[in-house]
């Protein structure tokens, strides 16, 4: 997969702390294919489940599921404009409304 960060969504990236990961995780409940991703959840780092896998975008890992690549056409980049981060890739914009959230285990 073509996986690019964008050097401002980088720098909002690369604050989490080496026992934890970023999550993608699909919106199970959406009819919307490629708009279906709402956060980039920050959760402690676990074994990936049966449908999910890690992938690399620009030195930065992801837990995502097992056909991320194929909802995303096999290039996605992640950037961040105006307080959000946007999936997008050379055709089009998926979501650009994307927000940063952490997950606190009890």
């Amino acid at each position: 997969m073509d996986f690019k960060i964008t050097d401002s969504a980088r720098e909002k990236l690369m604050n989490i702390e080496e026992h934890q990961i970023l999550l993608l995780e699909f919106d199970r409940g959406s009819c919307d294919v490629v708009n279906n991703i709402y956060q980039i959840q920050v959760i402690n780092k676990r074994p990936c489940g049966p449908n999910e896998k890690l992938i690399t975008g620009d030195g930065i890992e992801f837990m995502v599921n097992l056909h991320f690549e194929d909802v995303y056409e096999n290039q996605l980049v992640i950037d961040y404009v105006n307080g959000s981060f946007v999936f997008k890739n050379k055709n089009q914009i998926f979501n650009n409304r994307i927000g940063l959230h952490v997950v606190r285990d009890n």
